[in-house]
């Protein structure tokens, strides 16, 4: 089975790309917008509207096949590309559209590195283009194979598909409904929070976050049924490093009082510091960790920025300094390394997450939902969007549809 001809047009992202870093530093919202101006390189306001290139594959066969490429939210954080702009990047998706015609899609890992290895152009986006191509070359060989994307991803990586569903993970800024949405739906991990203003969602001295944790929990108890214990994780984007001048101390206890509102359920604290380098923040999170562990606090800690493509993924399974890393699956390039980034975190001891970002799109949530399967995280990421209901129905139906199609094929 070969490529007959391979497209691109522009589509929408499921949220929008926000400037990090204006937003940490105070930028203010005015209903849906920022008021105040971008510092990030390659915004022109601190929100926009996320771009999507629309790759559409047709095989000998008459077959179509989809996929899209995007950036995440927040795409100039942590050491990441910038954002993903279609019209800037049309030139070279077009070519590599040109490259891949006429190519087998026999063995999608071998295509996939062959194409990700290749000589591009320093201002061509690479691993949001192969994010893209990536998804519909594993649909071609899953093709080709009669078996579902799942199956072709494990049998890359030598694992086995998941037996369950894996758990999701919901976020939204619309705090308390995201709660009570994800309660009704029993959502396995809630509720990421988007604590990304220490303002209106931290506080100075951590006490919005804290009041907000013990409302959580309160209507977790009030309308969550008894055998529903769901992991509590919040996204602090690095601001308890802030309004605790990055004294570790200081931030294990506030940790450590954050964990004594959750008391036995499990809690997980990602990005308590954000450092400007990788090496910086390895360091931080690692002397925190021991910090915690010294202490005696029960809170895992998440890797997210600076942990971006696989080479950095290892250096933070190397250096041993967290509990679990967040997979974010549009910054690492072709799906083939988010799979294989999973796997190497779980034999790296540390609980790897699926991430990726609510600027995503249907497409690439469906895709998501077979590496998840194929390469068992710990969690995986309701996306797009941030309503909690779209993402979680997307991902979770795309994962038990495809069990019932491999038991039926089993069956057949």
């Amino acid at each position: 089975m070969k490529i007959e001809s391979a497209i691109v047009v522009r589509g929408l992202g499921g949220y929008y790309n926000d400037d990090l870093d204006a937003i940490r530093a105070g930028a203010k919202r005015d209903g849906f917008m920022y008021r105040g101006q971008p510092v990030a390189q390659g915004f022109t306001s601190i929100r926009q509207p996320n771009d999507a290139a629309c790759f559409l594959l047709t095989l000998d066969t008459g077959q179509t096949v989809f996929g899209d490429a995007t950036s995440v939210c927040y795409a100039s954080a942590g050491g990441r590309r910038g954002r993903f702009s279609f019209q800037d990047q049309e030139p070279y998706l077009s070519a590599l559209c040109e490259e891949v015609v006429g190519e087998s899609v026999d063995d999608f890992f071998r295509m996939s590195d062959e194409l990700e290895s290749r000589e591009y152009e320093e201002n061509f986006h690479l691993p949001a283009a192969m994010y893209g191509l990536s998804q519909a070359l594993i649909q071609a060989a899953a093709l080709k194979a009669r078996i579902t994307p799942a199956e072709v991803l494990a049998e890359g990586v030598g694992a086995d598909v998941a037996e369950q569903p894996i758990p999701i993970y919901v976020q939204s800024d619309d705090r308390r409904t995201a709660v009570d949405k994800a309660i009704l739906k029993r959502a396995a991990v809630l509720p990421h929070g988007v604590i990304n203003d220490i303002d209106t969602a931290l506080g100075r001295d951590g006490e919005i976050l804290q009041e907000y944790l013990s409302w959580t929990i309160d209507r977790i108890t009030e309308f969550g049924s008894a055998d529903y214990d769901p992991v509590i994780h919040l996204d602090v984007y690095g601001l308890p490093g802030t309004i605790f001048d990055h004294d570790v101390e200081r931030i294990a206890d506030y940790l450590a009082e954050l964990k004594a509102i959750v008391g036995t359920r499990s809690l997980c604290i990602e990005t308590p510091v954000l450092m400007h380098r990788r090496e910086a923040q390895i360091d931080m999170v690692g002397q925190l960790r021991a910090a915690l562990l010294r202490k005696g606090v029960a809170v895992d800690l998440i890797v997210d920025e600076w942990a971006n493509d696989l080479q950095d993924i290892r250096a933070f399974v190397e250096a041993g300094v967290t509990d679990m890393i967040n997979v974010k699956s549009p910054d690492l390039g072709s799906i083939a390394n988010s799979a294989r980034a999973i796997r190497e975190c779980w034999a790296g001891g540390v609980r790897p997450i699926l991430g990726g970002s609510c600027a995503e799109t249907d497409q690439s949530a469906r895709i998501v939902a077979h590496i998840a399967l194929a390469t068992g995280p710990a969690w995986v990421m309701a996306r797009p969007g941030l309503a909690v209901d779209e993402g979680m129905q997307i991902v979770h139906n795309e994962m038990v549809r495809t069990h019932a199609l491999i038991r039926a094929n089993k069956a057949g």
